[in-house]
C-alpha cells in the first residue's frame, strides 16, 4: 500500500459526499460519517500492517514516541488540496485504528454558526478568563477559533495559541497571531505556559485546560492583564466548577473558588444537535457571565443558586440549554424529539414548550437568606 496515495482517496471521497469524519480499523472497510451517519466508504479493507504504514505517514517522531508510550494520540495535518485535518490514532485490540476529522479552511463567523450574540462582548473583554467547555466532538475547537477570528477583526493586538495540535489555522487581520503546537514548538504545555507572559501577549489561548498547573497559569495570567481563552471537557456549567475544584484537594477548594469568582469573564457549555432539515448540526449553548450576583455566588461556593441566576439573568446575556433548546425549536431549527433528547430536564422543556413556566429565576432574591 501506498500510505500518501489511501489517503488521498479516502480524503477525496469524503470531499464528495461531504463526509465529516473518516474512520480506519485494521482488518474492515474504512467507514464515514455522513450527515450523522457512520457508512462503508468505497475504498478498499484495510489490514493491521496498512495501518502502521498509515501512521508512520501521517505522525511525526514527537507523536509516534506519545503512540508508543500512551497508545493514543492527537495529531493535525494538511493534505494537498483537501484542506486540514485533525485525528487520533488508538490502539484497540493490539492493532491501530484511525478517526480523522474535516477542519473548515474558513474559519466561519459567529452567526453562520448560531454562536449567540453575547459573545461579541465577552470576546472583546481585555482580561480575565473565558472557558468553553462540553464533551467531546461538540465544536468548542470551532467555537474558540471563531472566538480568535471575531478578536482578529476588530482589535489591534498580540495573540498566543498554546494547542495539542493546532487544528484551525489563523491568518493575522489586525492582530498578529502566534501559534504554537505541542511537539512541534514546544515540548509540553507546562513550557509553553510558564513562558507565554514573557512574549508579551494580550490574549492568551490555551488549548485545553487539563490540571492545576495549566489553570494556575490561566489565573496569573488573567490578573495580570491578559484575556485568557481555553476550553474545558464538561457536560455543563456546573460540571466545570467540579471539573476545576477536582484538579486540587478540598482544603483548596475556597482558594480556588475566590480566584475564579475575580477573574471569570464567562463560562459556556454546548452541545451539537442534528438540524430539522437534516442538513447539519446547531450548538445549543449554555451561558454563565460574571455579574457581581454571580461572582458572589461562586465565591461563596452556593452552586445549588447559580442554575437559578443563570436561568434569570437573560438581561445579562445568560442561559439554560432548556432555553437555549426551546429557542432552537421556536425557530424551527431543531424538532422536538432532539430537543428532549438533549435535554438535562426534558420534562420541564416539555413543559416550557406548552408555555408553561414554573420555579423561573428571575434573577432578584438569589443572594438572599433561603
Amino acid at each position: 500500500m501506498d500510505p500518501r496515495k489511501f489517503l488521498e482517496d479516502c480524503l477525496k471521497e469524503m470531499v464528495e459526499v461531504n463526509a465529516s469524519d473518516l474512520h480506519l480499523k485494521a482488518g474492515c472497510i474504512p467507514r464515514i460519517r455522513v450527515k450523522g451517519d457512520v457508512v462503508l466508504s468505497k475504498q478498499p479493507l484495510v489490514t493491521a500492517e496498512d495501518m502502521v504504514q498509515i501512521a508512520n505517514a501521517t505522525l511525526n517522531d514527537y507523536q509516534k514516541n506519545l503512540l508508543k508510550e500512551r497508545r493514543g494520540v492527537d495529531f493535525a495535518f494538511d493534505f494537498k488540496d483537501f484542506g486540514r485535518y485533525r485525528g487520533n490514532i488508538f490502539y484497540q485490540m493490539g492493532k491501530l485504528s484511525m478517526v480523522v476529522r474535516v477542519i473548515k479552511m474558513k474559519i466561519p463567523p459567529f452567526e453562520d454558526l448560531h454562536i449567540p450574540k453575547i459573545f461579541e462582548k465577552v470576546t472583546l473583554n481585555h482580561r480575565g478568563l473565558i472557558l468553553v467547555s462540553g464533551p467531546t466532538s461538540s465544536g468548542k475547537s470551532t467555537t474558540v477559533a471563531a472566538m480568535v477570528q471575531y478578536i482578529n477583526k476588530n482589535r489591534e493586538a498580540h495573540v498566543v495559541t498554546v494547542e495539542d495540535p493546532i487544528e484551525y489555522v489563523h491568518k493575522d487581520d489586525k492582530c498578529i497571531i502566534n501559534q504554537r503546537e505541542i511537539g512541534d514548538d514546544v515540548l509540553t504545555f507546562a513550557d509553553a505556559l510558564r513562558y507565554v507572559v514573557r512574549q508579551d501577549p494580550d490574549i492568551i489561548v490555551i488549548g485545553e485546560m487539563r490540571d492545576a498547573e495549566s489553570f494556575h497559569s490561566a489565573i496569573a495570567a488573567s490578573e495580570t492583564g491578559h484575556l485568557v481563552i481555553s476550553t474545558l471537557h464538561a457536560r455543563n456549567i456546573m460540571q466545570c466548577f467540579d471539573r476545576i475544584l477536582g484538579f486540587f484537594p478540598s482544603e483548596q477548594h475556597e482558594q480556588v473558588l475566590v480566584q475564579l469568582s475575580f477573574n471569570i469573564k464567562a463560562i459556556s457549555s454546548q452541545r451539537l444537535i442534528p438540524k430539522l432539515d437534516n442538513t447539519g448540526l446547531v450548538p445549543a449553548f449554555e451561558i454563565l457571565c460574571s455579574t457581581p450576583s454571580i461572582d458572589k455566588l461562586i465565591r461563596e461556593n452556593r452552586m445549588e443558586k447559580i442554575t437559578q441566576a443563570v436561568q434569570g439573568g437573560g438581561q445579562d446575556g445568560m442561559q439554560t440549554f432548556n432555553q437555549a433548546l426551546l429557542m432552537l425549536y421556536k425557530r424551527q431549527l431543531i424538532s422536538k424529539e432532539e430537543a428532549m433528547m438533549a435535554s438535562d430536564n426534558p420534562q420541564q422543556l416539555e413543559m416550557n414548550m406548552k408555555g408553561i413556566f414554573l420555579d423561573e429565576g428571575t434573577g432578584g432574591g438569589i443572594l438572599g437568606n433561603d
